[in-house]
């Protein structure tokens, strides 16, 4: 499991800052130490449900007339009596108890893995995040220098009456858009690099390294390496081996009792004595905790195929997401390198005022417009890739 998790925490390039900060979460993570304890305790259980029960040790008095209360010459069926009882559980219960405890340490682990996905898959989208906060903030910059450059224009021309007040009005209005943006970045930054400590379980100091996703196969899918499934399944093992051990419980446990009585007047005795369980109400019981597990292996084999179509219905999903912002990324680069094309002619144009300063900074919101939505379409589709290896 181990060797796997090892193989798939990295689909993307050049991460040693990610990789450190997912190695950290791996080991000191409480989600994943808390499994790793249940996994301890889960080999004890293995190993105590194959001894036996306790013995039982008892002492008495026996026979013992009202006016001398105690063992004594004068009665003498009066006795001291001290003995022990044992229980034997037959083996094989014993081994199958043992063995459910091992389907549960199996399903455990499979749960920790799903676990472990989760956690790196956060991990990667958290970090990923914070990266494009930056790419963002250098873009909204360039945006504010460039309503710097235009108000510094506009405000030459309205010296000459080339510029209206409204546009004066207009580039303000602009920067103060940005300005927000810019502060909603910082934030974002913020929150972004909070998860990740809280993912992590420790604060780092985040240089920041380019990441490169590898482009998704969703050809090559295999549902059932999925540790969703593989979690469900084990769960299904579980519930078999305690239909297995739910059989087996009507079989009589034996009880050994051994009795020695002190008799003041007489010669001592001891006696022996064999119990066996009965299982006289099989009917009510034991046959009906047998039903009770063949529902819930049911119900268990209804959950796996309800877990199958989720993940193909989220696999699907995110095919056709991946696919659609794919496509949305080529139109809109097409359609940014159109809109600095014509914003060439229009700047010409109102230089040589044959355009009007409204037109100019409709087509340069258009253009803004247009790089913010991209740099949303890179992070998404870097995203999807990232949740479909934890699917897998």
């Amino acid at each position: 499991m181990f060797f796997v998790l090892f193989l798939c925490l990295f689909s993307l390039s050049r991460a040693g800052e990610l990789e450190k900060l997912i190695s950290y979460a791996l080991e000191n993570s409480p989600r994943i130490k808390q499994y790793e304890k249940l996994l301890q305790s889960f080999e004890y259980r293995e190993r105590y449900v194959k001894s036996l029960p306790n013995p039982s040790v008892f002492a008495g008095l026996s026979n013992l007339p009202i006016n001398r209360p105690y063992p004594n010459s004068k009665e003498p069926m009066s006795a001291f009596s001290i003995g022990f009882s044992q229980v034997y559980t037959l083996p094989v219960k014993r081994e199958l108890d043992a063995k459910v405890a091992r389907e549960q340490k199996m399903q455990t682990q499979a749960g920790m893995l799903v676990v472990q996905k989760e956690l790196i898959r956060d991990i990667k989208l958290r970090y990923l995040e914070w990266l494009y906060t930056f790419k963002r903030e250098s873009l909204l910059r360039a945006i504010k220098e460039s309503v710097d450059t235009l108000e510094s224009s506009a405000r030459e021309n309205y010296k000459y009456g080339k510029a209206t007040l409204s546009d004066m009005l207009s580039l303000k209005g602009e920067k103060i858009r940005v300005q927000k943006l810019l502060i909603e970045v910082e934030q974002d930054r913020e929150r972004l690099k909070n998860e990740i400590d809280a993912l992590v379980g420790a604060s780092f100091e985040l240089k920041g390294q380019e990441i490169n996703v590898q482009e998704p196969n969703f050809e090559g899918i295999d549902l059932q390496k999925s540790p969703y499934l593989r979690e469900k399944y084990a769960k299904l093992r579980e519930l078999e081996a305690q239909l297995e051990r739910k059989r087996v419980e009507p079989l009589p446990d034996i009880e050994l009792m051994v009795e020695y009585m002190a008799r003041p007047s007489m010669s001592d005795m001891f006696s022996v004595r064999i119990g066996f369980s009965l299982p006289v109400w099989r009917s009510r019981r034991e046959d009906l905790m047998v039903l009770e597990k063949r529902e819930e292996i049911q119900a268990s084999r209804e959950e796996i195929k309800n877990m199958e179509l989720e993940l193909k219905r989220t696999i699907s999903n995110l095919r056709v997401d991946y696919e659609s912002k794919r496509e949305l990324l080529k139109l809109t680069q097409e359609l940014i390198n159109q809109k600095k094309e014509e914003l060439k002619a229009l700047e010409l144009a109102y230089r040589y005022s044959r355009a009007d300063f409204r037109d100019l900074m409709r087509l340069y919101r258009e253009l803004w417009e247009l790089e913010l939505n991209r740099l949303d379409l890179e992070l998404r589709l870097k995203s999807i890739p990232i949740e479909l290896e934890a699917l897998l």
